[in-house]
Formats: C-alpha cells, structure tokens, sequence
C-alpha cells in the first residue's frame, strides 16, 4: 500500500518546486537577453554604416552651414543672405517646379502602364518591366549623352517630326527646359511604375466587374474604384520621384547645357568653382528641409488615405 508523504518529504517538495520555477526563470531571463544581443549584433553593421556615411557628413553639412565665411567662429549669417537673395529662391522655386512637373509626367504615364501590367500575361509583363528597367542599368551619364544625340537639331525626334511635316525646322529641344523633363521622366518612371504596380495587385480583382454590373462603365469603374484605392502607390510613387529629381544633378546640367541653374548645380558652384564651402552646405540643408518637407507632407497624406484621421480622446 502507497504511504502518505511525511510532513518533512512535502517541505522538500516544496523547495525544490520553487528551485525549478526559479531556474526555469533565470533560463527564460538568460533566452531574452541573448535574443536582444543577437539582435543588436545584426543591426550593428548598419548601424555603423549609416553613422559614418549618413549622420556624420549631415553633422559636417550642419557645421559648414553655421560655420563663418572668414571661419572665424559660428554665425547663422549663411542662412540670412540666401533667404534675401532673390535668385537663390528663383532657383529653388524652379528646382520645386521642375521635381513637380516630372512627377505629374511619370504619374501620367505610370498609371496606365501600371494598370496595363496587371490585366496582361507573364510574359507581357516581362516586356513591360524589362523596358521600364532598362535605364537604370546604365549610368546617368551614358543616358545624357543618348538623350543629347536624340534631342539635338539632327536628332532622331527633330528628324521625325519634320519627316511627319509637324514642323518646317527643328525644334529647340536640347539644353531647354522642356528636354530635360522628357530626360527626367524617362528616368524617374520606374520608380513611379513599381509602387502603383504593387498597389494595384493588392486590390480584389472583382471590384471592377461589380462596378460595372451596378450600371458603371469600364472608364467610371477605374476612376472611381481602382484610382482612389491606389492611391497610396501613387503618393508614394510621387514621394520617391520628386525626392530623386529634385536631387538630380547630371541630367539637368548635361541635357540642359547650363541654360538654367537648378539647386543641385548651385550647390557645386559654390562648393568647386568658387569654393564657397559654407554657401554650398547652407544650400544644401535648406534643399534637405524643403524635400524632407515635401517627403513628411506626402507621407502624413498616406496615412490620413489608409487609416483616416486620428480620433481624439473618448470624451468624460
């Protein structure tokens, strides 16, 4: 027959219960803490990459601009005679229009290609990626120099035009204004078509056929189910296009042939030609703040379109 436990044998049990429970704890304890160094060795690298090539030059770019032409000290004089010069913001507002006018542009012509992409077969698709990828994978050198040779007098578009009888002599495309949006667009468009690709794919492929089924048409369908549902691909597509080509800086100065003077181009005058160090970091902050500005502003407007606006506190 079994014997109950003495009082002596439960204390015992009872100890070392609590000895297990304890060294399951320090085990679990000892789990946590090498699961958040394995984390932190593997955010380590970037980590240090992005302290050396991101935050400190933005640390030197920061200290040149505040920095006193004489260098004799600190001064926020830098910024104050940008900001009362007329053809900083001449050019800055030029930079702003240029970026804005190239993201409408890619938006144009992404969005069609976009929707054509996610209603044709794989192999179509190929084709459409294979041709909308395609200038990035050469230099921005060596597409400067293909636009020059098709926007020039002699150039293929010059000599399709007049062949066509649309114009009697060339037309001034080369080092305008008006070449270097068609440079920039053709460059910028992959990073407009991916995002919109990616947001149409995401959509119920049967909210078009049931838009037509209640009495809309194909056209009615797409503006006013499929458009605002892509929505946040298009901000985003226009985040990462006006960021790139307001930062753009061989394009503008190779197709455009020095005709105009965009901030990017301002920046290296002042920094190589006339070796105005903190003239050249003061325009470039200012250039971060208004695009961080734009990119934030973008952003804010996704997140207001996805999740709607933030609802206060429930009232007492």
């Amino acid at each position: 027959m079994d014997q109950s436990l003495e009082p002596g044998d439960q204390g015992l049990n009872g100890v070392a219960a609590t000895a297990g429970v304890a060294r399951s704890a320090r085990v679990g304890h000892r789990g946590r803490v090498t699961s958040r160094l394995r984390l932190w060795q593997l955010a380590l690298p970037a980590t240090l990459f992005l302290s050396v090539y991101f935050f400190a030059p933005l640390l030197m770019l920061f200290w040149w601009s505040v920095r006193a032409p004489e260098g004799r000290g600190l001064t926020l004089g830098n910024f104050g005679t940008l900001l009362s010069d007329p053809f900083f913001f001449q050019t800055l507002g030029l930079s702003l229009r240029l970026s804005f006018e190239v993201t409408a542009v890619t938006l144009f012509l992404g969005f069609p290609l976009a929707y054509l992409y996610t209603k044709v077969g794989s192999s179509l698709r190929l084709v459409i990626l294979f041709v909308t990828l395609l200038p990035l994978l050469t230099s921005a050198v060596v597409r400067s120099f293909g636009w020059i040779v098709l926007l020039g007098k002699q150039g293929l578009v010059n000599q399709g035009l007049m062949s066509l009888g649309l114009t009697d002599s060339p037309v001034r495309l080369l080092f305008s204004l008006d070449g270097v949006r068609v440079a920039l667009a053709q460059v910028q468009l992959p990073f407009m078509l991916l995002p919109l690709i990616n947001a149409l794919e995401q959509l119920d492929p049967s909210l078009e056929p049931a838009a037509v089924s209640l009495g809309a048409s194909r056209f009615q369908a797409v503006l006013r189910v499929t458009l605002p549902l892509a929505m946040p691909g298009m901000i985003a597509g226009a985040i990462l296009n006006f960021a790139l080509t307001i930062s753009a800086f061989i394009t503008p100065a190779m197709v455009g042939g020095g005709s105009f003077i965009v901030m990017p181009t301002l920046v290296y005058q002042s920094a190589i030609i006339t070796l105005q160090w903190p003239r050249a970091a003061t325009t470039a902050l200012i250039l971060l703040v208004v695009a961080m500005a734009v990119v934030w502003t973008g952003a804010a407007v996704t997140r207001r379109w996805q999740y709607g606006p933030r609802q206060g506190g429930a009232n007492a």
